[in-house]
Order: C-alpha cells, then structure tokens, then sequence
C-alpha cells in the first residue's frame, strides 16, 4: 500500500480533487470529464507516436552513438544539433518529455535536452505567418534572444543537474 501510494501520489491527489468537484458541483465536474475524455483521444495518437519513436530510438541506435552526439563530450556541437532539432520540432513539447527522457537514460546530455526544449519555442513552421502580421526586425530580435537563451538554460541546467540524477 506504501509503494501504491508513493508511486501514484499525483494521480490519488488528482482523484480526490475530482471527488471533491463532484460533490460541490456535479454538472461542472461531468463538464470537465468529458472536456478531458476530448482532450485524451486527440492527444492519444501523438502520445502513441512518441511512445513508439521513444522505444525505436531506444532499441536501434546504441548508447555510445547518443553518447558521441549529444553526450556530455559533444559541447558546442551537441548543443547546436539540439537547438537545430529544437526549432525543428512540431507538436506539443510534453508529449516529447518521455522521449527527452530516454535519451538522457541512453547518455545524452542534459544542457544538450534543456536546449532543445527551449529552442522548440522558435517555430520555424509558424515564421511566415508571424512576418505577415509582425515586422521582421521584432521576429529577428525575438527569436534571437530565444537561440541565447536556449543556450543560456541548456549550460546552467548542466551546472545544475546531472544525467545521473534521471536514472
């Protein structure tokens, strides 16, 4: 019962708040379950996508690849291949966190993750619209200050954090 309440611990939390909307207001609470059923078969395919990408990547390219390329050795180069992978990136970032995490598992670097993650907020996909509406010196600017930042948090995240502390 111990393990069962310290592993779920969130989940029981979560429960119990929901127990306590549906006795205070049972139509808001039948509301906002069936928002959340919405919610789940939309993100169901992306969250099966990412679960299978996370297991492929696991079992076909061997640790001490993720280790050369964004391992704690790869520095500059590691970082750069992030923050290009970042801005890449499309879908919703914390559908992403369990594939971020495996990759940590298997010895990537955690600056090299922090960057990727926080490069992912540039875009690239959504450029054009955002040059349609703001001018471009604002977008230059912005997403300049974003790649600085990027790199700013990936290197305090290593002073901060260590891959071991995933395991």
């Amino acid at each position: 019962m111990k393990n069962l309440i310290k592993n779920y611990k969130i989940e029981i939390v979560i429960f119990l708040i929901a127990i306590i909307l549906i006795v205070f207001n049972p139509n808001k609470a039948i509301s906002g379950f069936k928002y959340a059923i919405k919610t789940f078969f939309n993100l169901f395919p992306i969250i099966v996508s990412v679960a299978y990408l996370t297991g492929y990547i696991s079992e076909i390219i061997p640790k001490n690849v993720i280790i050369k390329i964004i391992g704690k050795e790869s520095g500059v180069k590691g970082k750069i291949l992030g923050g290009i992978f970042g801005t890449l990136m499309v879908g919703p970032s914390y559908a992403f966190y369990p594939f971020f995490a495996e990759l940590i598992n298997n010895g990537a670097n955690v600056g090299v993750i922090a960057v990727t993650i926080a490069a992912w907020s540039i875009k690239i996909q959504w450029l054009p619209f955002a040059l349609s509406i703001l001018n471009i010196k604002f977008i230059l600017l912005l997403n300049i200050f974003i790649v600085i930042y990027a790199f700013i948090s990936g290197y305090i995240m290593e002073c901060f954090l260590d891959r071991n502390q995933f395991d």
